[in-house]
């Protein structure tokens, strides 16, 4: 099958999978690509390291273009290795693959023929194949619902737990014979909690649970507990504002790319067949599609982006992260694109010298010698026994809009599966220090420190002194200060990516079971060096198997609260996206019902921002799975606003990087209780989705700012500023001492709906 520009899906006549695959598979170390023949001891995509790529963004274009049609679908190849895989040898025996493929590709109904077919066929296998068979039925009409209603019919409130009646299908086939088929499973295999808890979502699609469920069946969907009355709903207006683009799984970024003071979107998908896409906010309620216009046209891909200013002109830029989990076969160049200044983007990932052909998802930059100039770090795939290796790389800046890897000279050249990184001063001495977190792999803690005696930068490694190598299966990671105490604690989600499991671990969950896997880790920094689990006491010790998350203050209290994107690639992952609150820094609750955030659909790359300059933080969610025909439209949730008051923070370095990334932040404030303190240090969030560098703070119910202090990491100089006005939005320049009011005009989204297919 050939997954179109347009979204449109062609399927291959179902003989030829077989032919297709084995090709694809066997032909890679014999092929000819641009009159190269490649050798027998090359890897399977090493061909690309040798392509001429010609500087600019025409030349990306190209070379994104010629990988497309290489693969001719992003996800063949996964697939290819998985069926092909001696431990899957059953579906070939089965002919399970064909009807797997078509399920994978969005031929859902096609699927569905296939998969009745083989079990009029099978009357005698084994009960193990007759309950696969059922499974794979089940979900494919489950997904056939989803299709016809969620997709083709969508509605704001679509896959959204719990299903409220604009969400509840009304072609009611696909939800209705998924019914039949997991209620079969639950009465042949009763200890099937999986199918129980798909049952019961299946009703809850048709508007009929819990009250139809039958009792021995009926579970509770949203997590058993009090209700928290102060939360308010948000509401999902990415269809209003024309900015629900249907995509696979990407990354997504809120920022001010035209400094006209309104936060703008960039999206990504996975798949080279997904535009990057930009859009503006032009400060009336719209938001415009300034891709062509930008000079974005052609270049795709990316499950990651990140944003910053590197080259300090003012302006902040993308770095597009490509190729991940593709292993060997995802060798796709990233893209640093520089933001011109004048509404267009140029790709000088080759001028830049941070041209690379290694899978990846993550990168973060930072200061990490303090010359003003921001860093790069990324973080790389490589998995332990196999012959292609792909080591992390570490760019410093040379200053002149070029970059030089020194990843060996540092001894950073890790070689494992990496899925997160974050940069962050923990031990307050002045220098970012780094994570890593790595699936199926210890993490890393690089300490900093700093410039030795000999003029040179100098790292450590200490995950096991520190305390923080664990868990060996994570994924997003962040440096943030949770409880206010001035010291940046660690979160780390947990991501036990076990082949069928994660449904079942979430059934579990919801059955109120105990599961002990894909818990996230609170990592509690101590002062000294060192940090504690505070995992258990913080409430958070649940099941979340997640891929994109962020964080953000969504009530303006004070202290960060988190969103997180949930799933894998499995269709049965049904697993809804959650929102928990911070409660004055010593536990987190889960408030996603009741905020109405509980998206069902694969969450990826999350953002929060104040995209209507009203003062409280919105959340842009790229939804969507990593499988060809497992795309979703995009979600906002708007902020439904609280009584707490708020200040904005833009910083322009001068000595420090212009952005003022890893610059901490004090605000100390006067309540009916003594003195708080708020810090913020200024990054663009976690791992996978970029905030704001517009630093958007929460302050309570105070009415002023009694002291703000800022200090700056290069120059170490530390402003003070006191009696400051609430509730507006402030520029601080580095060796200035005063304080900028910076305009912020309120923004009225319109409800004029303007539709952007994938």
């Amino acid at each position: 099958m050939v997954l179109k520009n347009n979204g449109q899906i062609t399927p291959l006549p179902e003989k030829y999978y077989l032919i297709l695959l084995t090709l694809i598979t066997f032909t890679f170390l014999s092929c000819q690509r641009n009159n190269m023949e490649i050798q027998s001891d090359i890897g399977p995509m090493d061909w690309v390291t040798t392509l001429d790529i010609d500087d600019g963004t025409q030349g990306m274009v190209q070379t994104l273009d010629t990988i497309r049609q290489f693969y001719k679908t992003n996800e063949l190849n996964l697939l290819t290795m998985r069926f092909f895989d001696k431990k899957n040898d059953h579906h070939k025996k089965n002919r399970i693959m064909p009807g797997l493929l078509e399920l994978y590709y969005g031929q859902t109904e096609r699927a569905i023929d296939i998969f009745k077919k083989m079990q009029q066929k099978n009357q005698k296998a084994s009960p193990d194949q007759q309950k696969r068979l059922l499974h794979l039925l089940a979900i494919a009409h489950l997904r056939l619902g989803e299709q016809e209603n969620c997709i083709s019919n969508h509605s704001p409130e679509s896959c959204i737990i719990p299903i409220q009646e604009h969400g509840q299908h009304q072609l009611k086939k696909g939800a209705s014979e998924a019914i039949e088929c997991y209620t079969q499973i639950s009465e042949k295999y009763p200890d099937d909690i999986t199918a129980k808890y798909l049952l019961n979502f299946a009703y809850m699609l048709l508007g009929e649970h819990p009250d139809n469920v039958p009792e021995s069946y009926r579970l509770k969907l949203t997590p058993q507990k009090e209700k928290n009355n102060n939360i308010k709903p948000f509401k999902n207006i990415a269809t209003k504002l024309g900015i629900d683009i249907t995509s696979l799984s990407g990354g997504a970024i809120m920022e001010d790319f035209n400094n006209d003071g309104f936060l703008d979107i960039i999206v990504s998908g996975w798949s080279l067949d997904d535009q990057i896409r930009l859009f503006n906010n032009d400060g009336k309620g719209n938001f415009n599609d300034y891709t062509e216009t930008a000079g974005l046209t052609g270049l795709t891909g990316g499950l990651n982006m990140i944003c910053a200013d590197f080259n300090n002109d003012g302006y902040r830029d993308v770095f597009v992260l490509r190729g991940a989990w593709r292993r060997a076969f995802g060798r796709f160049p990233n893209s640093l694109l520089q933001n011109n200044g004048d509404g267009t983007f140029s790709d000088v990932t080759k001028a830049a010298g941070v041209l690379s052909f290694s899978p990846t998802q993550t990168a973060t930059f930072a200061d990490f010698n303090n010359d003003g100039w921001l860093d790069l770090f990324v973080g790389n795939e490589s998995r332990k026994g196999e012959a292609s290796v792909f080591p992390c790389e570490f760019f410093i800046n040379n200053k002149d809009g070029t970059f030089s890897n020194k990843a060996k000279k540092y001894d950073m050249e890790i070689n494992a599966f990496v899925k997160g990184v974050t940069s962050g001063d923990y031990d307050n001495d002045g220098w970012p220090d780094l994570y890593v977190s790595c699936l199926r792999d210890k993490n890393y803690l690089f300490k900093n420190n700093g410039i030795n005696n000999n003029g040179k930068l100098s790292f450590k490694e200490i995950s096991l002194s520190a305390g923080v190598s664990q868990p060996e299966d994570s994924f997003p990671t962040w440096f943030w200060d949770y409880n206010n105490d001035g010291f940046l604690d660690l979160y780390v989600a947990g991501y036990a990516l076990r082949q069928g499991r994660m449904p079942e671990d979430v059934s579990k969950y919801y059955a109120g079971e105990t599961v002990s896997i894909s818990n996230p880790v609170i990592y509690q920094n101590n002062g000294d060096g060192t940090f504690s689990d505070y995992t258990k006491a913080s409430g958070m010790q649940i099941p979340i198997h997640t891929m994109g998350a962020n964080f953000g203050d969504i009530n303006n209290d004070g202290f960060p609260d988190v969103y997180l994107g949930t799933g894998e690639p499995d269709f049965r992952s049904i697993i809804p996206n959650r929102m928990f609150l911070n409660v004055d820094g010593q536990k987190f609750e889960d408030v996603t019902t009741e905020a109405g955030v509980g998206h069902v659909q694969k969450g990826h790359g999350i953002a929060f921002g104040d995209l209507d300059n009203d003062g409280d933080q919105d959340i842009l969610a790229e939804l969507g799975g990593a499988a060809a025909g497992d795309f979703f439209q995009n979600a906002l949730f708007e902020n439904p606003g609280y009584d707490n008051n708020w200040i904005h923070i833009l910083l322009e370095g001068k000595t420090s990087n212009r952005d003022g990334i890893g610059a901490r932040i004090q605000i100390i404030v006067e309540t009916d209780k003594g003195e708080k303190t708020i810090y913020k240090v200024v990054s663009a969030g976690g791992s996978f989705g970029s905030n704001s560098l517009q630093q958007e703070i929460g302050l309570g119910k105070v009415k002023q700012i009694k002291r703000l202090e800022i200090y700056w990491p290069t120059s170490k100089k530390k402003h003070q500023f006191n009696n400051i006005a609430v509730n507006q939005r402030i520029k601080v320049k580095e060796n200035t001492n005063e304080i900028i009011p910076f305009p912020m005009e309120k923004v009225y989204f319109k409800t004029t709906i303007k539709k952007h297919c994938h």
